[in-house]
């Protein structure tokens, strides 16, 4: 189905806000309104001018959903006619034969659920709600053995947050340490427990941007620890009537008073104190994991992931923290329901388009609130300290596993596995060290070559994941809409997207113009598009997004910093594609006129990047090429630059890079930090970072690996794995089936016992980014570290590849090894534990002296017979090898052989040692 046509923007609003030009001598950046110096809040928080539209599209941004041309579809439908005919399954793809073209697709696109995520373990909960939520019920995915993650909490059956406000039917999440429903027991008043005491344990209040949700929308003061509503004390209030925010109290005894004059802030800090501000000593907006505004779509359906922080993220709520009696500390998950009832008169405010005010803390939405135990598991490691410790490194695909695999693994080998990341080439280097401080097993996906003169490591199968685009986005549809289309889309996340090799380019060459700071002005990228959601080839794909109005602030994708495998193997996918590989060499798309400004655009790579990874060799890094910058305060620092590393900063890993995704926080900085040049005396010349985008208004991408995806709750991206992008059925999602089939398809590397992926090879319905982790182990390591290297290969293919959430076993997000490589993998334990022992070095050969001549100078006379035929009784020295050996120097071997067998040999025996070695080379 076509898009319709888009609508004009409204007259003088014909940009977003965040859009906005700046006026002369302001910064250029179009994200980022600047503040005079000395303004007192974040520009971001201030409300628009009565009347103003909040939220018009940009003119600029808005395309039509374009259908392939005429001859272009044909030939298409045409060829995916006869694949259908000849291939397997006729009866499925002619079901799916409407999907052939992208503009078929219609709004609401289902896509498998990528791997490990919204799946329910053993220890979900389901909560029925009663009063204004009476049959509602919501679905907790996990409260048991948990640690720093996303838990999924999905619910049905609610009323719909309405189009108009944001302030009804929501619900509010945070995490207490806690048990709100339990008996005070340390009462701030001797004898007089407080019923409401355990909002004092709720990490809540940090002032998050509150999403904007159609025009002039009061949030309903939901994202403050503020008690009372509108400035009126409640008659259930159980604090004094001086009281301003509900106190803080940490788990470990320190506390924040309530900020009235009978129980003040610290610091000297006065009641009209911010309580974001307050709180800052122990959470603010980059760290605290509170969710304001959980909406409910039209359906009655809603989801969102809560990120369960630990006593290292959190120590101030000690989750997960074993007291002296071994007992570890659990914490509660609180939600709070706010409906459609005026909380101090009753009124029903459905159809006023009026918040429900008041913050959660407040009492009257309080003592509605749910009380979910979260059991956590131990922060401490349970290994004793005094095992042995088999030092490991590697590639990030491993990382997830590692932190599961370990505590388990000092239980049942008597070995504590440290683990370090590394990059790939780093990993071999290590590996093939002789140091005693050089770890012995290295993970990686690329084949780990011998040292000169030492083996070659053995590889041993460990891990089956993938290399992942996740991504957080929101859904924003325009307010007041009827279309239905529409209308299944309002306040849904965003569970899946299409993209191509060639979309990926534009991203990873930051050929977008918001990709770049003040990219708008930049002049080699004056005729391409502002963002990915405005570029037709991608609005072609997923149709769904042609109604979205969040073209603000789409971010750049997040990458990893450094060189590794995994972004090797993005790169290989891309390259592999004629139409990227094209883009990057400098062929621009066709010229597309938007039909509402009349603009033209005429895409191509960003120059900075032309013929990147064209060479013939596969990039392994993400390179941040462009070197524009822009002035952000250029009338009071204008030696204050923001350059491509402020706007889009590196990961510093695929973990940090799936976290960062689920709290939607870049890390960019891109705004002078008025505040602090203030109150320094103007010393302090510095970018302020971007504060998190908030629920409903959020675009993120990064990549990241499966397992950190699955961790976090991540939606990924399906990716092209055909030659057709119209055809929808070649887009693939990270799946367990995906990678089984990809895992099938893998073929020998330069090390036949290592298999990797060719995306070239296009095999249907397999992931193209699929990739296996080895434990590449040095087999001379002395026998103690063998044999500890060697167990953890078979732990790694045996109990740890058991699904589940428990310690030790395979967390979601991995695929178990199919049954031929884990027998591989035992097989590399055997040749692991067997060793590899270095040869001696041949002793100097010499040649016979004739009876009463004088040998030559430093030589050695002959003391054994001469031989015309070397003996071969003497075994050659074993090595180390795994289920298929690489070829071995056949000569080398015989020659030591026949060395240790026979004594110095005679220089005639030269050429029956050849012949010998060429038969050997040829069987």
């Amino acid at each position: 189905m076509s898009a319709p046509a888009p609508r004009p923007p409204a007259p003088d609003q014909d940009r977003d806000e965040h859009d906005a030009r700046p006026a002369p001598g302001a910064s250029g950046d179009e994200h980022d309104a600047r503040l005079a110096p000395g303004a007192g809040r974040d520009e971001r928080d201030a409300r628009p001018a009565p009347g103003a539209r909040r939220d018009a599209p940009d003119a600029r941004d808005v395309v039509a959903d374009l259908p392939p041309s005429g001859r272009a579809a044909r030939t298409a439908t045409r060829a995916a006619w006869r694949r259908r005919l000849t291939g397997a399954g006729v009866v499925g793809m002619l079901l799916l034969g409407t999907l052939v073209r992208g503009t078929s697709a219609t709004a609401g696109d289902t896509f498998a659920p990528p791997l490990g995520v919204d799946v329910p373990t053993p220890s979900a909960q389901t909560i029925n709600l009663t009063g204004e939520f009476a049959g509602t019920t919501m679905t907790v995915s996990q409260t048991r053995d948990l640690g720093n993650q996303g838990i999924t909490i999905s619910w049905k059956g609610a009323p719909p947050t309405p189009d108009a406000t944001l302030g009804q039917n929501v619900f509010a999440f945070m995490q207490c340490w806690g048990n709100p429903d339990a008996p005070d027991p340390a009462p701030h008043v001797p004898g007089k427990p407080d019923p409401n005491w355990g909002r004092e344990t709720c990490q809540f209040g940090a002032l998050l941007d509150t999403p904007l949700w159609g025009g002039d929308n009061a949030p309903g003061g939901g994202t403050i620890r503020t008690i009372g509503i509108n400035g009126v004390h409640e008659p259930d209030e159980t604090l004094p009537e001086d009281a301003v925010i509900a106190p803080f109290r940490s788990v470990k005894g320190t506390r924040i008073g309530h900020g009235g004059a009978s129980d003040p802030y610290p610091g000297g800090l006065g009641p009209q104190t911010g309580s974001d501000v307050v709180m800052a000593e122990y959470f603010d907006r980059n760290k605290t994991n509170e969710i304001p505004y959980g909406y409910t779509a039209g359906d009655g359906t809603g989801r969102v992931v809560f990120e369960t922080q630990t006593d290292m993220e959190a120590p101030h709520l000690g989750c997960g923290l074993p007291d002296s009696a071994g007992v570890i500390q659990p914490c509660w998950l609180v939600i709070v329901p706010r409906g459609h009832t005026d909380p101090l008169t009753g009124a029903d405010l459905t159809g006023t388009g009026l918040p429900v005010s008041g913050s959660p803390m407040a009492v009257s939405h309080w003592k509605h609130h749910v009380a979910v135990r979260l059991d956590f598991r131990s922060v401490h490691t349970p290994c004793p300290i005094d095992q042995a410790e088999r030092p490991t490194v590697g590639s990030e695909m491993i990382a997830p596993a590692m932190q599961a695999w370990q505590p388990a693994l000092c239980g049942k080998t008597g070995n504590v596995y440290g683990y370090t990341p590394t990059s790939d080439d780093e990993t071999a280097g290590q590996v093939r060290g002789t140091g005693d401080d050089s770890p012995g097993l290295g993970f990686t996906s690329s084949p780990v070559t011998a040292r000169p003169g030492g083996p070659t490591p053995v590889h041993a199968p460990v891990a089956l994941s993938s290399v992942v685009v996740a991504f957080t986005i929101d859904n924003q549809v325009n307010p007041g809409s009827t279309n239905p289309e529409e209308e299944l889309l309002r306040a849904k996340q965003v569970n899946g997207m299409r993209l191509t090799p060639k979309l990926m380019a534009k991203l990873l060459t930051s050929s977008y113009q918001r990709d770049i700071p003040d990219g708008s002005r930049a002049e080699h990228l004056k005729e391409n598009y502002r963002t990915i959601i405005a570029d037709p080839e991608f609005r072609t794909i997923n149709p769904d997004f042609r109604f979205s109005r969040l073209n603000r602030d789409i971010q750049p994708v997040m990458v990893p910093l450094g060189g590794s495998a995994a972004n090797r193997a993005v790169w290989a996918w891309i390259l592999a594609d004629k139409p990227a590989r094209d883009f990057l060499s400098g062929v621009p798309d066709p010229a597309y006129t938007d039909p509402v400004t009349g603009v033209t655009y005429h895409m191509k790579v960003n120059s900075f990047y032309t013929n990147f990874g064209l060479d013939g060799v596969v990039p392994d890094r993400f390179p941040k090429s462009d070197p524009t910058c822009s002035q952000p305060a250029p009338d009071i620092v204008p030696e204050l630059k923001v350059c491509i590393f402020n706007k889009q900063p590196y990961t510093s890993s695929m973990t940090d890079g799936a976290q960062q995704t689920l709290k939607t926080d870049t890390h960019s900085e891109v705004e002078f930090d008025v505040a602090k040049y203030e109150s320094s005396d103007h010393q302090i010349v510095t970018l302020k970072r971007s504060p998190p985008q908030q629920q409903g208004n959020r675009w993120v991408m990064a990549i990241t690996d499966s397992a950190s995806a699955a961790r976090f709750g991540l939606y990924s991206a399906s990716l092209l794995n055909g030659n057709n992008p119209n055809d929808l059925t070649q887009y693939v999602a990270p799946t367990k089936q995906s990678l089984q089939t990809a895992v099938a398809a893998m073929g020998a590397t330069a090390n036949p016992d290592v298999l990797a992926l060719d995306p070239s090879l296009k095999k249907p319905g397999a992931y193209p980014l699929t990739m296996l982790t080895y434990a590449a182990v040095d087999p001379s390591r002395g026998s103690a570290v063998r044999e500890g290297y060697a167990k953890f290969v078979e732990f790694a293919a045996g109990d740890g590849q058991r699904e589940g959430v428990a310690v030790g076993d395979l967390p979601p997000g991995y695929v178990p090894l199919p049954d031929a490589l884990k027998a591989k993998a035992r097989s590399a334990a055997v040749a692991i534990r067997a060793g590899w022992t270095a040869p001696p070095e041949p002793a100097e050969a010499t040649t016979p002296v004739a009876a009463g001549t004088v040998p030559a100078r430093g030589s050695t006379p002959s003391l054994a017979p001469t031989s015309a035929r070397p003996s071969l009784s003497v075994a050659p020295v074993p090595a180390a090898r795994s289920t298929d050996p690489e070829p071995v120097d056949w000569a080398q071997r015989y020659l030591l052989s026949m060395v240790l067998g026979a004594g110095l040999l005679a220089a005639a025996a030269g050429p029956v040692l050849t012949g010998v070695a060429r038969r050997r080379e040829r069987r």
